[in-house]
């Protein structure tokens, strides 16, 4: 777990709740955001997707997910 994924996860403004695999589910906008424990940022980590519904995001995140084990 990285401190900027800490930071996130303990940031009394953010509305998030613990999603599967230690992720951590919020809105970011109209769209609904997945980031995992490894998250830094969005130009640094690949562990992050965004979805219309909370189920599309965590979709797109272990399809991502998926992907990157590959690699």
């Amino acid at each position: 777990m990285t401190p900027e994924f800490q930071m996130m996860l303990r940031d009394p403004d953010l509305q998030s709740e613990s999603g599967p695999g230690g992720t951590l589910i919020f809105q970011d906008g109209g769209q609904y955001c997945v980031i995992g424990p490894e998250f830094v940022s969005m130009e640094e980590s690949d562990c992050y997707a965004f979805g219309a519904t909370r189920v599309e995001a965590l979709a797109n995140y272990a399809a991502k997910d998926a992907e990157n084990d590959r690699r």
